[in-house]
């Protein structure tokens, strides 16, 4: 979302997910770019991981059908 001077809105469950899960705000986290990054390359890892298990999960599934 974004609003008349085009900065973004955060949503409380956002700014709660984000603090679960990295530790920072979003004000804290746009304020700094080696947070940023943190942040990217955490959830990135996460992303990967999920995609592996899905993918094991399918061979799991596709298998058990044989």
């Amino acid at each position: 979302m974004t609003g008349k001077d085009d900065k973004l809105k955060y949503t409380e469950n956002m700014e709660k997910g984000l603090r679960q899960n990295h530790g920072i705000g979003h004000e804290k986290l746009n304020s700094s770019l080696d947070k940023k990054i943190e942040v990217e390359k955490s959830r990135e890892k996460d992303h990967k991981q999920s995609q592996k298990i899905e993918r094991e999960i399918s061979n799991d599934l596709h298998h058990s059908r044989e």
